[in-house]
C-alpha cells in the first residue's frame, strides 16, 4: 500500500520545511526558526511598554527569547498527520509573539525530523541541548523515539513537557521527573474501551479480537486491557517498520477466527492500512480504533473516495471537544488561528494548537525569572488552573505526571464526522490494576483571546 497522505503532507508543509531541521545520511542541516535579533526584541518590547525581564541562568532563556526544542516524524511512513502539529504550534506561537509572548520574551521552536527512527533521535535531541541551546523539550514525538532520549533529558533536568505519546511510563514522577504527559496514557485508553465494551449491549457480546503495534505502545494499551479484566480471542501485531506493508497475514488470521469486534492500536497510516487490507477480502467487522491513529482527513488521503464508508460507525475515544463543534469556544478560536495560518483543520492541527496553548499558560506560570526547575514547578503546583479544549481533567502535582486522565466515545458517521456517543467521560489512571470509572466533567472556558 502507498502512503499517498505523506505527498499531500509535505504539499501542505513546504514552506515549513524551510524551518526546520532535516535528517540526510549521517549529516544534520540546521536551520532555525523566528530568528530574531536582540536588538529588534527590545526595541518592540518598548513599544509595548513592557520591561524587560531579567535573564535567566539556564540555557535558552534570553531577556527577549524562550527557545523551545522538538523531534518528530516530517517525513516517513508516520509522518501522515503527524507532520502538521509542530506547524500548529508554531501557528500559537506566532500568534502568542504578536501579542506580547510570555512575560515579554517570544517563544521559537526549533523541529528536527527524526521520521519516527529511534536510531536518529538521540543526535537531533543532542544537536538541540548544545547546538540550539534549548530551554525545554516540548511535544518530542513516538515511543521508541522518545524511550531513546528520556532519560538523558532528566539526567540533564531538562524540562521534557508533553511528549506527543501516550506511553504510562512517562508520567513516572519517580523515574522521569522532569517529564510531564499531555496525553491520556495507551492503559488509560484502554481501560475507557474496555469500560464502554463492556457496558454497551451491542458490544459486549462480540466475540472481540486485538491488533496493536509492536513495542510499548502495544504493550502499554495491553496492560491497559489486562488491568480492566478485558480478555481477547485473537490478538495479532504489526512492527512499526510495517506500516504500510499490506496486513494480509493479520487479517486473515482474524477473519478466520471469525473477529467481530477489532480493536487497534497504531498509528493513522496504520490504520489505513488495516481498513484497506480488511476490505480487499471482505472483512468488516465492527472497528474500535485508538485516537491517535483515526484522523479522518489523513485516512482519506491515503484510501481516497471509500475512506469515510470504511470508516462509517467505527468506534473512536477522544479527549477533546469533538473538532466539529465549532460553537465551542476553544473550537471556534482554534479552529480560526489554525485556518489563518494556511493549515487545514484536523485533530493533528487542533491538538498542536491546543497544547501549545497550555505551555503558554506553563510559561506564564512559571514567572519572569524563568528557570527549568521553576517550569516544573509550576506545572506541578498551578496546572489544575490551566485552560484547555480537553473534556477530561488534567493531573500533574509532585506524586504523579499523570496527564490527562480519560476519554468519552465517538462514532464516524458517513461523512467522517466523529459524533460524541457520551455525555459522560470515562476517567482512570495507569496503574497496574484497577479499570475506568464513569464521571461528569465540565472543563471552564478559555482565557480572553487564547492568550496565557
Amino acid at each position: 500500500m502507498v502512503n499517498s497522505s505523506v505527498t499531500s503532507d509535505e504539499r501542505v508543509a513546504s514552506r515549513w520545511r524551510t524551518r526546520v531541521t532535516r535528517h540526510k545520511g549521517a549529516s544534520v542541516k540546521t536551520k532555525t526558526v523566528l530568528r530574531a535579533t536582540a536588538a529588534a526584541a527590545s526595541l518592540a518590547l518598548i513599544a509595548v511598554g513592557v520591561a524587560t525581564p531579567a535573564q535567566a541562568a539556564d540555557p535558552g532563556v534570553t531577556a527577549t527569547e524562550i527557545v523551545l526544542g522538538e523531534t518528530t516524524p516530517l517525513t516517513g511512513a508516520a509522518s501522515a498527520g503527524y507532520s502538521v502539529i509542530p506547524q500548529a504550534q508554531q501557528a500559537y506561537f506566532d500568534y502568542l509573539n504578536k501579542n506580547g509572548g510570555i512575560n515579554g520574551r517570544k517563544v521559537r521552536l526549533s523541529v528536527k525530523d527524526d521520521a519516527y527512527n529511534p536510531a536518529l533521535t538521540p543526535g537531533l535531541t543532542t544537536d538541540l541541548l548544545l547546538n540550539d541551546k534549548i530551554f525545554a523539550m516540548f511535544g518530542a514525538l513516538g515511543t521508541a523515539t522518545h524511550e531513546t532520549v528520556v532519560a538523558d533529558l532528566n539526567k540533564r533536568g531538562v524540562p521534557d513537557i508533553f511528549p506527543n505519546t501516550g506511553y504510562s511510563a512517562f508520567g513516572n514522577v519517580k523515574k522521569y521527573p522532569t517529564t510531564i504527559p499531555f496525553l491520556p496514557s495507551y492503559a488509560v485508553e484502554a481501560k475507557a474501551m474496555a469500560y464502554y465494551i463492556s457496558n454497551t449491549p451491542a458490544l459486549s457480546g462480540l466475540k472481540r479480537c486485538f491488533m496493536y503495534q509492536e513495542g510499548d505502545f502495544g504493550i502499554d494499551a495491553s496492560n491497559g486491557f489486562n488491568a480492566a479484566g478485558m480478555s481477547f480471542d485473537t490478538t495479532t501485531s504489526y512492527s512499526v517498520l510495517t506500516v504500510t506493508t499490506p496486513f494480509a497475514a493479520q487479517v486473515v488470521k482474524m477473519k478466520t477466527a471469525g473477529c467481530q469486534l477489532v480493536v487497534f492500536f497504531g498509528v493513522t497510516g496504520a490504520t489505513a492500512n488495516l481498513l484497506g487490507t480488511s476490505a480487499k477480502v471482505g472483512f468488516s467487522p465492527t472497528w474500535m480504533v485508538t485516537s491517535v491513529g483515526s484522523e479522518p482527513q489523513i485516512l482519506k488521503g491515503i484510501l481516497g473516495a471509500s475512506a469515510t464508508a470504511l470508516m462509517n460507525k467505527m468506534y473512536t475515544p477522544s479527549f477533546l471537544a469533538p473538532l466539529t463543534d465549532v460553537g465551542n469556544p476553544y473550537v471556534k478560536q482554534m479552529k480560526t488561528l489554525v485556518e489563518a495560518s494556511g493549515l487545514p483543520w484536523n485533530f493533528y492541527t487542533y491538538f498542536g494548537v491546543n497544547t501549545a496553548y497550555v505551555m503558554a499558560q506553563a510559561l506564564k506560570a512559571a514567572g519572569p525569572n524563568l528557570t527549568r526547575q521553576g517550569l516544573i514547578n509550576a506545572i506541578q503546583t498551578k496546572s489544575s488552573t490551566f485552560r484547555s479544549a480537553a473534556s477530561v481533567p488534567f493531573l500533574a502535582n509532585a506524586a504523579t505526571h499523570q496527564g490527562l486522565t480519560g476519554y468519552w466515545m465517538g462514532q464516524y458517521d458517513s461523512a467522517g464526522n466523529l459524533g460524541r456517543l457520551t455525555d459522560y467521560v470515562m476517567l482512570a489512571t495507569s496503574a497496574s490494576t484497577g479499570g475506568a470509572k464513569q464521571a461528569a466533567y465540565k472543563p471552564a472556558g478559555p482565557t480572553a483571546k487564547l492568550l496565557p
